[in-house]
């Protein structure tokens, strides 16, 4: 163990994500750039990367990114540790390269030598060391999942030529399940054990691959069985955990949103007196009927943060969740009780059929909650929070006399079954920015909401109204039978940006939906029969055969073109619920499927299929013409997802399996009722060649 001192000095910087900072003069010479996470320092060397770890001391309790520098920053004599990982016999004229410029910089002042303060230092996403080895190079990426490396080969003839070189360590092992097991002064390293594939006619060919020990320090790969010596091999390790959710009778889990750290928060509903609440929160005993739940895991879904009912003494049912910049949760659904907790100055005190919360970041209280609607029909399936701190609500009424602006776009419900509304609120919940229906003659429902990077507030759902407001131009201006739509709404919610039906000449319903930065918008539900529009190379062009399938579709900005869209389902019935993208523009999707023939990619991840309705999860490229990922497992329904900012998925819904996968440490491994909640989150690597994860720096 070596005794370190770290030369105190001030670093401000944005909280943001893992990054990759450029060494202009801040650190020493050695070292091209730095980055911190959890406590260790790693310098990214020519021919080595160096993690510096600190034994930890008492100090007041800090944010994890703050508390990791800061303990590099005191400046107090320390035992420490300083591990290498080199490269041996690598190309020595190695350089690394920032990728992916971050945005904002940071600002070194060490000192009082002015001369010597560095003020905008970028940071990259990632980083690249072009040929370690010939055909060999290596990226690093950094996110909230902590820091990974990927081996990116030409073919599989060039595994061999990976050597690792640990110094500073005390011993490697590899233990039973095969993962790597890095001993050093302060604790233990650990890599999970690689999953190797090829792309091959489309689709994905395991390899088995293992670490391969060389002497006591050096590490490298090694394939067993068969493969293709001219193809790219991809080793890919995939992290997840899954747990259940629920008491001793029925919970569903309807909504769901991840914070920065990679915290899931759970949005949903139960009938169990037992559900699991924690001490402090806001509700911990039930109102009564169905109770709302929110729930916040840890980011290794090992224990609850928060959990707490919502409710009065009749049925309360949470639909939708989502998260401001502070990590308060915001939620709507709906009641139909009398008693539901509503505090002084929310806009509508009064009983409502609808219902819209703010709980503090802490789970301990309400900031706001308020009814939304009047005694007839109608419930609200989606909820954005803008950067402003502006909840967006959308679903539908069947009540003329739902509060509507002055100036929007329609003030008047011309539906005989309900109208779709978009209602804004004021960031204290105590008035409305805006409120608007939108819908045509027939019934009209909206099932899902989003906001874009400039305030504009997007919706998707199912029509029956043939004179459904749709604007000139667009991709599909008239319609029969029942139609998903697209709605893009003015700032002011007073007219329509665009707005589209998307169906052809089949019934759909549009289930959620997601824009990207510049604008385009994609689209998942549900479709009924053939002839609707698909794009030429989709994955799936033709109808699959069940009612319904599941569709797909990416919008161009302006609503007037369809860039890219698929059926996805099998012969019975495939249902979703939920979609979601990906900053690289893979497209996310989920629900459930009662077809035996269901897409699915084994060679990614195995199926557990149950017969009935089995959970799916699927993940296509931007393109809609590949199916990348796409798995069961078992009995249930998964109503939403959400894509965390490391790159994870979150996904939550009900299962009534006793076999469905909870991971080893999860909070609840064992089904408690005839249907509980699940929450799970898995970690996914596209890379465009053959490529190695390794986890062991984390």
């Amino acid at each position: 163990m070596q005794n370190i001192v770290t030369n105190p000095f001030i670093e401000y910087r944005t909280k943001l994500p893992l990054s990759f900072i450029k060494n202009n003069g801040q650190e020493d010479t050695r070292a091209h750039f730095s980055t911190n996470y959890k406590g260790r320092r790693f310098f990214f060397s020519s021919d080595r990367i160096t993690s510096v770890e600190l034994e930890p001391v008492d100090e007041p309790i800090q944010e994890p990114d703050d508390l990791a520098e800061s303990s590099m920053q005191s400046g107090i004599p320390r035992n420490g540790v300083a591990v290498e990982l080199s490269f041996v016999n690598a190309n020595p004229n190695l350089t690394p390269e920032g990728v992916l410029p971050q945005p904002g910089y940071h600002h070194f002042y060490r000192g009082n030598d002015t001369t010597k303060w560095n003020n905008g230092v970028p940071h990259y996403k990632e980083l690249r060391y072009p040929s370690v080895w010939e055909g060999v190079n290596l990226e690093l990426l950094g996110g909230q999942e902590g820091l990974k490396m990927n081996w990116v080969l030409d073919g599989p003839d060039r595994i061999s030529s990976i050597r690792l070189h640990w110094a500073g360590a005390d011993s490697l092992e590899l233990d039973a399940t095969g993962d790597l097991l890095v001993h050093h002064a302060l604790g233990t390293l650990t890599d999970l054990s690689p999953i190797a594939y090829q792309e091959i006619d489309g689709g994905k060919k395991p390899v088995d691959c293992v670490y391969r020990l060389y002497g006591s320090f050096d590490l490298g790969f090694e394939l067993k069985g068969s493969y293709l010596e001219n193809t790219p091999l991809i080793i890919d390790p995939i992290l997840t955990y899954a747990t259940y959710l629920g008491g001793s009778l029925t919970e569903d889990a309807r909504g769901i949103a991840v914070d920065t750290g990679g915290c899931a928060y759970v949005a949903g509903y139960t009938t169990s007196v037992d559900f699991p609440v924690t001490p402090g929160a806001f509700q911990t005993t039930t109102g009564g009927g169905n109770d709302a739940f929110i729930t916040k895991f840890t980011s290794n879904g090992g224990a609850l943060i928060y959990s707490t009912y919502l409710g009065g003494s009749g049925n309360d049912i949470a639909s939708s969740i989502s998260l401001d910049t502070q990590e308060c949760v915001y939620v709507t659904g709906g009641t139909s009780s009398t008693d539901f907790p509503i505090t002084p100055g929310a806009f509508q005190t009064t009983s409502g059929n609808i219902f819209v919360t703010k709980l503090a970041a802490d789970g301990g209280s309400l900031i706001y909650s308020t009814y939304l609607g009047g005694p007839a029909n109608g419930n609200s399936y989606g909820i954005k929070v803008d950067a402003q701190g502006h909840a967006h609500v959308a679903g539908y009424t069947a009540y003329n006399n739902f509060p509507i602006t002055p100036g929007a776009f329609q003030t008047t419900n011309l539906g005989i079954s309900g109208s779709g509304f978009i209602t804004k609120f004021s960031t204290d919940g105590g008035s409305l920015i805006y409120s608007t229906f939108l819908g045509g003659t027939g019934q009209d429902i909206i099932y899902d909401i989003t906001v874009d990077t400039q305030g504009f507030a997007h919706v998707t759902g199912a029509t029956t109204s043939t004179d459904f407001p749709v604007t000139p131009g667009t991709f599909q201006t008239t319609s029969t039978g029942t139609s998903a739509f697209i709605t893009k709404l003015a700032l002011d919610g007073s007219a329509l940006i665009y707005s589209t039906f998307l169906s052809g000449n089949t019934n759909s319903s549009g289930r959620s939906i997601s824009v990207d930065p510049v604008g385009n918008a994609y689209i998942t539900g549900r479709v009924n029969g053939s002839g609707f529009p698909v794009s030429p190379g989709a994955f799936q062009p033709t109808f699959g055969g069940g009612t319904p399938d599941t569709f797909v579709s990416k919008l161009s900005p302006g609503g007037e073109s369809l860039i890219a869209s698929t059926y996805l389902g099998g012969t019975v019935a495939d249902l979703n619920y939920s979609g979601a993208i990906d900053m690289q523009g893979h497209i996310y999707i989920c629900g459930y499927t009662t077809s035996p023939n269901f897409p699915l990619t084994p060679e990614v991840i195995p199926s557990i299929l149950e017969g009935g309705a089995n959970i799916y999860i699927s993940i296509f490229s931007a393109d809609l013409a590949k199916l990348l990922v796409s798995y069961c497992l078992g009995s249930g329904r998964a109503y939403h997802m959400a894509i965390g900012q490391e790159g994870a998925v979150y996904v939550s819904g009900l299962t009534s399996s006793t076999e469905f996968p909870a991971t080893p440490g999860a909070y609840q491994t064992s089904l408690n009722g005839t249907n509980d909640a699940f929450v799970i989150k898995t970690g996914f690597a596209f890379y465009r060649q053959a490529s190695a994860e390794i986890e062991g720096l984390i």
